[in-house]
């Protein structure tokens, strides 16, 4: 099975985490990392390590990170280089439900797509979807 890891800035992975598992139920080899102002690049990197050593499957690990550019984007790609695994970004509610749905059933580089196209569909303007679906 692949493994998930949520970085972002703040509590928002643990939170987004916690959410998806109370939606769908505990979870087995998912992990959240949060970078607070008080971490340098190094702790990022120690601790992205430790998780990977930790988790890592044979199946690969699958990393959503917040941000394009930011620290949790920027560690994830550098330490992944040469691994198994897959970085996405923007993460939100449903890349993670979509994440652990499907994470038994593809590889993690078609995983990682599917993630990503499922975060992208679900973000609509919901009040204009509504309107459509009423006329």
């Amino acid at each position: 099975m692949i493994s998930v890891i949520v970085i972002t800035h703040g509590q928002f992975g643990q939170e987004l985490l916690r959410t998806a598992q109370d939606i769908v139920g505990r979870q087995e080899a998912v992990a959240a990392l949060s970078v607070t102002p008080e971490m340098g690049p190094e702790n990022v990197t120690q601790a992205l390590t430790e998780t990977i050593d930790r988790m890592g499957s044979a199946d690969g690990t699958l990393i959503l990170v917040d941000m394009l550019g930011g620290t949790p984007c920027n560690t994830a790609l550098l330490k992944t280089r040469n691994l198994s695994a897959e970085v996405v970004t923007g993460v939100n509610l449903y890349m993670v439900l979509s994440s652990f749905t499907h994470r038994d059933k593809m590889d993690v580089k078609t995983l990682a797509g599917k993630v990503a196209e499922d975060g992208k569909r679900a973000i609509v303007l919901a009040k204009d979807l509504l309107m459509k679906r009423l006329a």
